[in-house]
């Protein structure tokens, strides 16, 4: 269709306010009878100076400016409600008509007890734009930009437009790599990190991880006579804490190397350690240890035994005598590493509480409606395990929970925000992260776990990832793959959407799925208090030069950041 000459090129005033015209994204009003079509627009060139739509005849003269749309609905003339699909369509010559704000009220809902506001519409600001909060937790959702586009500022809004608008019961779990999010939640959210203590401190128990995953964590070693040895004491050490236990109803023999029980992984390393070490008096497989003194499995002492002697000469080396290699001095480096001390805490009691329960209770956020997960810090190969296990076992909870309660998921949903989405999806991912993950994103609706992936390259999302996200927030994309990415994700009718992605303004997003009723572009609300996601600043180069002061980042680093406090 051809623009007014009139009109080309600018920005008529209605109303008192700017209409913008011919830009991509924007609505116009068709008049057809009783109803009103909507469409956005596409496409806009010059014709012969450009490419024109294959619908573009000779009726264009050189120079004359032109636009597409995509019809997406109509409006009752009376009914004023909009509705998605078109039951007439337009004819040749047919008039269009910039949309005003009333016209796009009757299209956008209004902020609601089931709608939650996002932000405004780029093209009329005064136009708040809402989503369906139900669709966007449980038909899981991605938020996708460059960095500096405002990808993080735009989760934090969310976040706080839940707090806000009234669902303070909400269960949302927010995995921060960075530790980014804490700041922008205040007192509504529960923030517990990995360089914290006592009731703040980060806790993922290791024992919560299979024997394999235990080991490749701590001593990253994963095969061998060790591993064989090391699963092995780790069953016994389940299997004894199961016949001691007075609150675990299980039997025994059925519990398995990988049965999240409760044991003590110091008691599995002074095993193997001793039995690394060990000199006898008489043959290898003597019972008479040269034993010199016995260490101590909590404060991961060695023992000692006497130096075996040369040829034949008692003491002798056990049959264990340094089969297991290194892997019991790197089993107790891993112990004492201050970075993966959020994996470990004291011996669990076995005539106590669940250890279990109270961890996922903690993941949950102890009763506030956000809980945000600080992984800043932590090992990446420790980080993706332990997120993997959070995942696994949210979801495992939701799975044999009934939907009349008590539990979570159905009975009381929970959405899993996970930054950094391609860092755990990924075909590099640990298989417990990306299978978590995945699993959440296939099967979490039935079970009513959410999942929003956040992402500064969508490029690296596996596809089927992508496509389980009904709703999409994609802000200012600069890199072509992950365009191209995303503009096979958005739906046919909108597609021409993608060629605003490079030019979105920062905090400025296009927004499509399950969660609004039409895909709009949008200007997302600024969250107040911000997180701490914006540049640092270079007021301080302009002071005196001066040493930094470095002692409490080296005290964190090396976990003793309280005593530098």
């Amino acid at each position: 269709m051809a623009l007014d000459k009139e009109l080309a090129g600018i920005a008529p005033i209605y109303r008192g306010r700017l209409q913008p015209i011919g830009q991509i994204g924007s609505l116009v009003r068709i008049p057809q009878g009783l109803v009103d079509l909507i469409a956005t627009v596409s496409l806009v060139g010059i014709a012969e100076l450009s490419p024109r739509p294959l619908s573009a005849t000779e009726n264009f003269q050189e120079g004359e400016r032109w636009l597409q749309v995509e019809l997406l609905g109509e409006i009752g003339r009376n009914s004023k409600r909009f509705e998605r699909g078109v039951g007439v369509y337009p004819s040749l010559d047919d008039p269009v008509h910039f949309a005003t704000a009333d016209d796009l009220r009757a299209v956008f809902p209004s902020d609601d007890e089931n709608h939650l506001q996002i932000g405004r519409l780029s093209a009329a600001e005064e136009i708040p734009v809402c989503l369906d909060a139900e669709r966007l937790v449980i038909r899981h959702s991605a938020v996708v930009g460059s960095t500096g586009s405002g990808k993080t500022s735009a989760v934090a809004s969310l976040l706080q437009g839940f707090v806000q608008g009234g669902w303070q019961g909400a269960n949302i779990v927010v995995v921060d790599p960075h530790g980014e999010y804490g700041q922008a939640m205040g007192d509504h959210g529960s923030v517990r990190s990995v360089l914290a203590t006592g009731s703040d401190r980060l806790r993922v128990p290791h024992w919560a991880l299979s024997a394999a995953d235990i080991l490749q964590t701590f001593a990253g070693v994963a095969g061998g006579a060790a591993r064989e040895r090391f699963t092995e004491l780790v069953r016994e050490q389940r299997q004894e804490f199961v016949e001691d236990s007075e609150w675990l109803r299980l039997d025994a023999a059925s519990v398995t190397e990988d049965t999240p029980v409760p044991f003590d992984l110091r008691e599995v390393w002074y095993q193997l350690d001793h039995e690394n070490r060990k000199t006898v008096h008489g043959n290898a497989d003597s019972d008479d240890e040269a034993l010199v003194s016995e260490g101590d499995a909590a404060t991961l002492t060695s023992a000692s035994f006497e130096a075996y002697g040369p040829g034949s000469t008692p003491p002798n080396r056990a049959s264990t005598y340094g089969v297991y290699g290194s892997t019991p001095e790197l089993l107790r480096l891993g112990l004492k590493d201050p970075r993966l001390q959020f994996l470990l805490e004291d011996s669990p009691d076995p005539n106590g509480a669940d250890p279990l329960h109270e961890a996922m209770l903690e993941w949950l956020g102890t009763g506030k409606p956000i809980s945000i997960l600080d992984f800043s810090g932590v090992p990446e190969d420790a980080a993706e395990l332990a997120i993997g296990v959070v995942m696994n076992l949210l979801f495992q909870a939701a799975v044999r929970s009934a939907p009349e309660g008590p539990g979570i998921g159905r009975p009381d949903p929970v959405q899993v925000v996970l930054e950094e989405a391609h860092r755990y999806l990924g075909d590099s991912a640990k298989p417990m992260a990306r299978e978590a993950a995945n699993r959440i994103a296939r099967e979490g609706r039935k079970y009513g776990i959410g999942l929003m992936l956040i992402t500064q390259r969508p490029a690296e999302l596996p596809d089927t990832a992508l496509a389980q996200c009904g709703t999409l927030i994609a802000l200012r994309l600069s890199n072509q793959s992950d365009q191209g990415k995303i503009r096979a994700a958005l739906p046919d009718s909108v597609s021409g959407l993608a060629a605003a992605l490079p030019s979105l303004r920062t905090g400025e997003a296009v927004i499509c799925g399950e969660a609004l009723v039409l895909p709009a572009r949008t200007l997302i609300d600024c969250p107040d208090p911000m997180p701490m996601a914006e540049d640092p600043s270079l007021a301080p180069w302009r002071d005196e030069p001066s040493n930094p002061d470095l002692s409490t980042a080296l005290a964190a680093w090396r976990g003793t950041y309280e005593e530098a406090k």
